[in-house]
């Protein structure tokens, strides 16, 4: 069926309950989140200075956070995204590498990319992927340098993903919560932050568990 332009596909249903969640601890990122995505002066250097300190604070835990079911929708938007193996994937926000493995698997090679070095110290090294610190509005990549720029549970830069981006390629947006992830848009939003900067596209959207997932592909 579709939904805003979007493709939404049968959602996988989850197996176990969905830890509960107080709005306070997702809402106020949610809102940053959106302010990020639509307005160009909403990630100054204030905000990116406290950006950058809140992750290097949760990196020592960072590890606690992973687990096959925080995979599984990443699994997902990759397999029933259509995104096409091989090539070269950005992954924004990488941390400490808990969403790194199934892109190793599915991409050629790899970039992870994190603003914050406690959380790049602690991840593991593995052929085929470069850890690089960044911060995800100035990639250290050339315009169409990436096949798929990868977002779980990261913020959204439509310009600098629309830069780096080659024709043809794709944005995968990942929220492992869904709408409880603090770094989430709904799907709508998603495809309506991109379309400025991508023109043309198509999307794709589902369930996944908890997580929900949008891949946004560029014409």
């Amino acid at each position: 069926m579709t939904t805003s332009g979007l493709v939404a596909l049968p959602p996988l249903p989850a197996t176990s309950p969905r830890p509960e969640r107080a709005p306070d601890a997702y809402l106020p990122m949610q809102q940053v989140t959106e302010q990020i995505a639509f307005l160009p002066d909403a990630w100054g250097a204030e905000r990116r200075q406290k950006v950058q300190e809140l992750f290097e604070n949760l990196a020592a835990e960072w590890h606690t956070r992973g687990g096959p079911d925080r995979v599984a929708p990443t699994v997902d938007a990759l397999e029933r995204g259509g995104v096409p193996t091989g090539g070269v994937a950005l992954e924004i926000g990488s941390g400490t590498g808990l969403q790194t493995p199934p892109l190793a698997e599915h991409f050629d090679y790899v970039v992870s990319v994190d603003l914050a070095a406690a959380m790049l110290c602690l991840a593991e090294r593995r052929a085929g992927v470069g850890l690089v610190r960044a911060d995800a509005s100035q990639l250290p990549v050339g315009p169409g340098g990436a096949d798929v720029v990868v977002c779980v549970n990261a913020f959204l830069f439509p310009d600098e993903y629309a830069r780096v981006l080659r024709p043809g390629g794709r944005v995968v947006f990942v929220s492992t919560s869904g709408d409880e992830t603090p770094i989430y848009l709904p799907p709508e939003k998603v495809v309506a932050a991109l379309a400025p900067a991508l023109g043309r596209l198509s999307a794709v959207t589902s369930q996944c568990g908890h997580g929900s997932w949008t891949v946004v592909a560029r014409a």
